[in-house]
């Protein structure tokens, strides 16, 4: 097998590569006082030797986590980086050599900052934001234009401070994250617990100055204690008393993460909020007009195999069409440090990616940012990465245009067919394995919290013998899928609920099977919206409220419609599509009617033709640029 990579179109092109101009950069911390009093702490990072009178672009991280360590030697903190993303001045050594400065934020009560960190903690990142904004373009150093970024939680307030419309806030890149926060945390209304619970325990341990908790491993928290002091003062904080005194506000912080695994609904008030509201109060996509009415560029990143974050992006792209905005698809898992693509996977435990982020970046805040053009302006907004064929393609319009959707009927045995469903009704049951998982390095894996590990299914050859299985006949001549997969199920189930996931799957000649897509939904919430969804969705819009819950009777056929993760990959001639269903997923997900035991039937044919649709490309898009 020859080496995969993920190398941007554009590498190798001299004229659409920004070029650096600085080596170094220098750093300062202070405090900045919002209009209600409270001090927010920033490191300000300036590219070294900048020349005196001259202007940069500036671009902002609103962080809930926070915006630097302090660390006992400074050579430890390459170490430390191996360990953790978070905290580390990496993107700002990057971005500074392009000639801009960063500000990095620790949003009221996180790292140095004052004030304490509320579940609907919307409104103070909003408002403080502009604040800082307004302390950004007042420094000497600044051209007046500012840009925010940021992966997960960063990327989400990017997005939601835009709102304030600050007229210096002229593009954002929100990065692996989510603009729906209940259908990204409850996939299918099926609560992803694990990943939620493990970042929760990560943002305490952050939120109260003790690092060395954040991580999982016994071995790790040794080695956080001994290498790290804990979070960086600002600079005139000389005995760290503000540093101590702010983090003692922190002790009064909600708890988000637990308001998130504690409901069910989508209209359930958080419980620990002192503001009352719910996810949606927050949630990008209910603030999409006032999104788009700042008129900021955007710029959305995903990975194929990041949580639910790749349909949550491509929804903002697709809900705020605000001039300049582009979205890029890529080979990753969260945070998009390492080719998670499975033909890397397969190669090597890690292979680190070769997609330089932050270049990318740079052509596109130079675009808005300071009116440079490396070629962006003629590209094509959407690039995605086809799996298993390994290239880089655009497009103007998502879905692609060249889509021919092939139904793929299930069938008796556990057959697949894209000729005609079976005449005669027939079923496949199944008894719901508990103990059945994807791992903890899925979609929903470890790199969530993080970006420290690939996303990878291992041996699903395996773990679909625990599963109910269709398989097609092998393909004739090769295959490209790219698009959103759409299911539509007719089941029936020995208990009140219970929870359908599938995964798509490619199986070779030999008998490897490779994961490419999945998703799943909770039956009680197979209710669709009579009014379709609030924002753009490639499938049918549950809106997953308490009122539009429907129980199952046991027995009774119903039929559930959702639609997978999207995916881009290419099926080789001679494999095949098989499609695995399970009803639990013991690594990621809050077990649905556990106690009821289930027995779940898939029905087939006749009267209840269960099938998967599958967005199959007739013509090639072009590649690269």
């Amino acid at each position: 097998m020859s080496e995969t990579t993920d190398a941007a179109w554009w590498k190798g092109n001299t004229q659409a590569t920004p070029q650096k101009r600085f080596t170094g950069m220098v750093r300062e911390a202070h405090y900045v006082t919002t209009t209600d009093g409270t001090r927010l702490a920033v490191d300000v990072y300036l590219p070294e030797g900048l020349p005196p009178g001259e202007r940069v672009p500036t671009v902002l991280i609103p962080t809930p986590y926070f915006r630097s360590m302090e660390f006992r030697r400074p050579a430890f903190e390459r170490i430390v980086r191996k360990l953790s993303m978070i905290g580390a001045a990496e993107f700002a050594e990057q971005i500074t050599a392009y000639g801009y400065a960063n500000v990095v934020l620790d949003i009221r009560g996180t790292g140095a900052s004052f004030g304490r960190k509320l579940s609907i903690m919307m409104p103070d990142a909003v408002s403080d934001a502009a604040d800082v904004i307004d302390w950004i373009i007042a420094r000497p150093w600044s051209n007046g234009r500012v840009g925010a970024t940021g992966i997960s939680g960063p990327g989400m307030i990017a997005q939601w401070i835009t709102t304030a419309k600050h007229e210096a806030l002229r593009a954002i890149a929100p990065r692996f994250t989510i603009f729906d926060i209940f259908g990204g945390t409850h996939a299918g209304g099926i609560t992803a617990s694990r990943f939620t619970r493990d970042i929760g325990a990560m943002v305490r341990a952050m939120d109260s100055n003790h690092l060395y908790r954040m991580p999982e491993n016994p071995l790790a928290r040794m080695v956080m204690r001994v290498l790290v002091k804990g979070l960086s003062p600002v600079d005139e904080d000389k005995d760290r008393s503000l540093l101590a005194e702010a983090v003692a506000e922190h002790g009064d912080n909600e708890r988000f993460d637990e308001d998130i695994v504690a409901i069910t609904y989508r209209d359930d008030v958080l419980p620990g909020s002192s503001r009352g509201g719910t996810l949606d109060t927050q949630s990008p996509a209910t603030h999409a007009a006032a999104i788009e009415a700042s008129g900021a560029a955007i710029y959305g990143w995903a990975g194929w195999y990041d949580g639910c974050f790749i349909r949550e992006m491509l929804s903002l792209y697709k809900t705020i069409p605000n001039p300049g905005s582009r979205i890029v698809i890529g080979p990753w898992g969260h945070g998009g440090r390492y080719n998670s693509s499975p033909l890397a996977t397969k190669q090597k435990k890690k292979q680190p990616t070769d997609f330089d982020h932050v270049a990318e970046m740079v052509r596109f805040f130079d675009l808005h940012l300071r009116d440079t053009d490396h070629g962006a302006a003629a590209e094509e907004p959407i690039h995605y990465f086809t799996m298993g064929e390994e290239r880089w393609k655009s497009a103007a319009t998502w879905p692609l245009p060249q889509t021919r959707m092939v139904p793929y009927y299930f069938g008796p045995a556990g057959t697949l067919t894209d000729a005609s469903p079976p005449a005669s009704d027939g079923s496949s049951r199944y008894r719901v394995d508990f103990d059945a998982g994807t791992g903890v390095h899925s979609r929903f894996g470890k790199h969530l919290g993080g970006g420290r590990f690939p996303a990878r299914y291992p041996d699903r050859a395996t773990r679909d013998s625990r599963l109910l299985v269709f398989q097609a006949p092998p393909f004739a001549d090769a295959q490209e899928l790219t698009g959103h997969p759409l299911v539509s199920l007719f089941v029936s189930a020995t208990s009140t609920d219970a929870a359908y996931i599938v995964y798509l799957e490619d199986v070779a000649p030999n008998g490897e099977v490779t994961c490419i897509a999945d998703g799943g939904l909770r039956a009680s919430a197979r209710a669709e919206a009579p009014d379709g969804p609030p924002y753009w969705m490639p499938g049918p819009f549950h809106r997953y409220n308490k009122a539009d819950a429907k129980p199952l009777v046991p027995g009774e056929v119903v039929e559930l419609r959702f639609d997978l993760y999207p995916v881009s990959w290419l099926f080789d001639a001679g494999h095949a599509v098989r499609v695995a269903i399970a009803g639990a997923d013991k690594d990621n997900f809050t077990p649905i009617a556990q106690d009821q035991q289930p027995t779940l039937s898939v029905h087939h044919g006749g009267r209840y033709a269960s099938r998967i649709d599958l967005p199959f490309i007739t013509t090639s898009p072009s590649t690269g640029g």
